[in-house]
């Protein structure tokens, strides 16, 4: 297989101290990160706070006893205290759901009173109303949300290890991304002198910076009460200053360094292919549909003729294109691509499965799993997820069965695919909706709130995957890690937000960022579940299927230079990310025309590796000094 080398020795990195380190970020991250939420909510590269405060701290202590962290060590390190971010805000949805039973939305759309007693307990009982998670009422929603977590984490780990077999040890595909994660981890562990010099210059300009952006807002709210900004986040808004020009089109610079770093490690052709796709989008198709709604008289351009405001910011426009316009298109063309990622990746299929029907003398080094256990984990957690929803929404049995046993693997096939091309995530989008909006009538709460499986995690694991084998890591031991990190992380962070809850109500001022977003957060929720929102058009979905799959194979049968998952990505990306990439990779391909391809590409991961540490540390850094104001706010002299 092409994902096989006979003469790599893969290591153990689950060992003493990396468990340690991961119980240290889960036990310090946690609050860190659910506070961070709570003031000021959660951007995304917020999860590389625990990764490299926590890898920092461990290399460090490591070479201060003499006990060094292995390069095998550090991945599990690197992987795990990730992990703590995504999972920090595991049980926001039970106060969440407590919060619909009063939200003023709500109860103007007349849903407020149908919130389901299994998503959360009255807003009248004793739990509520002393603010406590450690009652009896919530045995059945803490459950209800614990059996769905369990069966899509079994479903996920056992997809993965297909799609591990066939984009990895079969089809051998590139995973451009993946380099970047292989040589931050190999840079803290080996720290040659010059590749530290490289990291540390990009670590210091990144800190500095990504500082101006997060931190200084948070220094002058605390030190004169009013918030500044140094560098907006997350763009400067161009939008109204082209609107005399393109009416529609949206226009912007991203701000954070991240968007532009990441221009260098996507390949070029679809770097290109993600530019013309947000452009044509929403540039030239938000401009066209505007010019166009009187004259055509269609209702869609219509629709965003009458959303359309020349003064309105670029994020109320993006998302209101996104429902009058290009919902349904881009259903059809994430759709199209997952269909052509089958059908290419269908010879492919069989050959993986029994390649785990039939494990190598390396893959079971490797600590795969036969496919016997692979197929028990899918159908039980299959099983689990069926189960669950047929107890609390049984009408909709069909379509229960569609989110836990089809849907996950389309999904996983097409974002594999989409992080072993492209080095970007690409699914299919509101696929729930869509189910719902088809199956249920307007005001039923109860469907919309059962966890139904239509997302996986199956195409990230097979990208982490990818660095344990350039990292030597034994892939099996990414699985053990998981599975004891998030169970936890899901546990304290119970308990902190039990401790969060009982301080103040939320949403509330002592909270700031629940009290701007919950509510604009139950307007949506109360949108969809009214049908006050139809963005939905079969035609347009299937058309968009159609010419999407029809366009992926023409270009993969004449050898055309078209990235069918780059222009998806594309269309659902708003241009100022767009911007950035392509000019990102501009000046990739221009330093490697002036320095040659072998010394950039020695660089590169480094660079990138010490501007993604430069920004988890400004953010811990920002999130501490936003956390000690705050407490000296709250003392009462």
């Amino acid at each position: 297989m092409c994902g096989e080398n006979p003469s790599v020795e893969y290591k153990s990195g689950l060992t003493s101290v990396s468990l340690l380190a991961i119980v240290y970020a889960s036990v310090i991250m946690t609050p860190v990160l659910m506070y961070m939420y709570f003031i000021t909510g959660l951007p995304d590269p917020a999860r590389f706070i625990p990764v490299f405060v926590s890898l920092l701290l461990f290399t460090e202590i490591g070479r201060f006893v003499g006990r060094y962290i292995t390069t095998q060590e550090a991945y599990i390190i690197y992987f795990m205290t990730e992990m703590v971010a995504y999972e920090a805000l595991y049980w926001m949805g039970l106060i969440t759901a407590v919060y619909y039973q009063e939200a003023p939305y709500t109860e103007l759309f007349g849903i407020a009173d149908k919130i389901p007693w299994w998503a959360a307990p009255n807003v009248n009982s004793w739990a509520v109303q002393v603010r406590t998670l450690f009652a009896w009422e919530w045995v059945v929603p803490i459950l209800v949300t614990l059996l769905g977590t369990i069966g899509g984490i079994l479903i996920d780990i056992g997809l993965s290890f297909i799609f591990v077999q066939l984009y990895i040890e079969v089809e051998n595909l590139p995973f451009p991304i993946a380099p970047i994660d292989a040589q931050a981890i190999a840079t803290l562990t080996e720290r040659t002198p010059e590749k530290m010099m490289a990291f540390t210059f990009a670590g210091v300009i990144s800190f500095v910076y990504e500082f101006l952006v997060y931190g200084f807002p948070r220094v002058t709210e605390a030190l004169i009460g009013v918030s500044l900004t140094a560098i907006p986040y997350p763009w400067i808004d161009l939008t109204e200053y082209f609107a005399g020009i393109l009416p529609g089109a949206l226009m912007g610079v991203a701000t954070d360094i991240s968007t532009f770093a990441v221009g260098w490690l996507i390949p070029w052709n679809s770097v290109v292919w993600i530019l013309i796709g947000s452009v044509l989008f929403f540039i030239v198709g938000n401009s066209l549909a505007l010019q166009l709604a009187d004259i055509t008289g269609i209702e869609i351009f219509k629709r965003w003729k009458a959303d359309w405001t020349p003064v309105a910011r670029l994020d109320w426009l993006w998302q209101r294109s996104v429902y009058d316009l290009w919902a349904s298109p881009h259903i059809g063309l994430t759709l199209g691509v997952g269909l052509f990622s089958l059908i290419i990746s269908a010879r492919y299929i069989k050959s993986a499965i029994m390649s785990l029907q039939r494990l190598s003398a390396i893959s079971k080094e490797k600590g795969y799993l036969p496919l016997k256990w692979v197929l028990t984990m899918i159908f039980v957690g299959a099983i689990i997820g069926i189960t669950i929803d047929m107890w609390l929404y049984p009408k909709l049995w069909f379509v229960w069965i569609l989110c836990w046993l089809f849907i996950p693997f389309l999904q996983g096939i097409l974002l594999g695919r989409s992080y072993g091309e492209v080095g970007l995530g690409v699914q299919i989008p509101y696929i729930r909706e869509a189910f719902m909006l088809a199956f249920t009538s307007p005001g039923e709460v109860e469907p919309w709130m059962v966890p139904a499986k239509v997302t996986t995690a199956a195409g990230i694991f097979t990208h982490r995957i990818k660095v344990a084998l350039l990292t030597r890591t034994r892939p099996i031991d990414y699985y053990k890690a998981y599975v004891l990190t998030v169970p936890l992380v899901i546990l304290l962070s119970l308990l902190y937000l039990q401790v969060f809850w009982q301080m103040a109500p939320m949403p509330s001022a002592f909270y700031p960022w629940t009290a701007i977003y919950w509510p604009l957060m139950s307007l949506n929720f109360s949108l969809w579940v009214s049908r006050s929102i139809e963005i939905f058009r079969p035609d347009l979905i299937l058309s968009f299927t159609t010419l999407m799959l029809i366009a992926s194979l023409i270009a993969r049968k004449f050898n055309l230079p078209f990235s069918p998952i780059g222009f998806a990505a594309g269309a659902a990306l708003v241009p100022p990310f767009a911007f950035n990439y392509f000019l990102g990779g501009l000046i990739g391909r221009l330093i490697e025309r002036r320095y040659g391809k072998e010394a950039w590409e020695k660089y590169r991961s480094v660079i990138l590796a010490g501007i993604f540490c430069g920004i988890g540390l400004a953010l811990a850094f920002s999130v501490a000094i936003a956390i000690i104001f705050k407490s000296i706010w709250v003392t009462p002299y």
